[in-house]
């Protein structure tokens, strides 16, 4: 497959590359090494096998372990699978991957967030799966290898996951809004082959910026979430390092690693 932002691969739902997006250093996200995702339980065989030769190392599934049974993935066999589910489960269910040691400590605060964006930044579980999946973008440091991250519709815990990884990386934040609003763009697009094309041409920046402009109103989760973590962290580079443990070696690591 070429470098291109919606990927077509079989049975993929909003399967997007986040390569090629410029950081404000100005360095450029490596492709084929990020993937974000919606639902990947209808991959064919067809579409495993594009994947397992566009490189993908690692499945990090956000969603809870009932999603995931209800729907498993469906991915290459060597391709290393995660649970970090980022929503609290419910009694009953299993934590997925997410270490048992730190799941108790992390019980131990208490923390009730109704709104769900906020949720996801905010309370200690959530952020204990976006950390995991940060280690794992750390050990995804091999050349020709991929991880992808998804929840359900790749829209709302990929949403947040997707900005915290590009805010990570140096990504401005207008143009990681961009990236989340794209979501609504790919649901609403008659023809997805033609979506393609149009975010492969010159002008794709100018025709993402056009459709987001009707999608603005579903960005303000987004921008309640990063007010959130500037209210209660006062910048996003110290909330970074508290609740993500990405300390500056591990960061200087992480952009090495996706960035060229």
């Amino acid at each position: 497959m070429h470098s291109e932002r919606l990927l077509a691969v079989h049975g993929s739902i909003n399967l997007r590359e986040l390569g090629g997006y410029p950081t404000q250093d100005g360095r450029t996200i490596r492709w084929h090494k990020l993937l974000r995702s919606g639902d990947m339980s209808q991959i064919t065989r067809r579409g495993e096998f594009q994947l397992k030769h566009y490189g993908l190392r690692y499945d990090i599934d956000l969603r809870s372990p009932m999603e995931q049974d209800y729907a498993p993935d469906k991915i290459p066999t060597k391709t290393i699978f995660r649970s970090y589910p980022v929503y609290p489960v419910s009694e009953g269910e299993t934590e997925g991957d997410l270490p048992p040691n730190e799941l108790a400590a992390q019980a131990e605060k208490t923390f009730d967030y109704q709104e769900p964006y906020l949720m996801m930044v905010l309370n200690p579980h959530s952020q204990l799966a976006f950390r995991c999946m940060f280690n794992d973008l750390l050990a995804n440091d091999q050349p020709n290898q991929s991880l992808l991250f998804h929840c359900a519709a790749g829209k709302d815990r990929t949403g947040i996951a997707g900005f915290l990884i590009l805010s990570a990386l140096g990504v401005d934040y207008q143009l990681i809004r961009q990236d989340y609003l794209l979501t609504n763009v790919v649901y609403n697009a008659n023809d997805e082959q033609q979506l393609r094309k149009k975010l492969q041409a010159d002008q794709a920046a100018e025709f993402i910026k056009k459709m987001n402009a009707s999608f603005n109103v579903y960005a303000e989760s987004l921008d309640a979430a990063q007010q959130a973590i500037l209210q209660h962290y006062t910048s996003l580079q110290n909330y970074l390092a508290a609740a993500m443990d990405l300390t500056p070696d591990k960061l200087k690591r992480l952009q090495q690693i996706y960035l060229e």
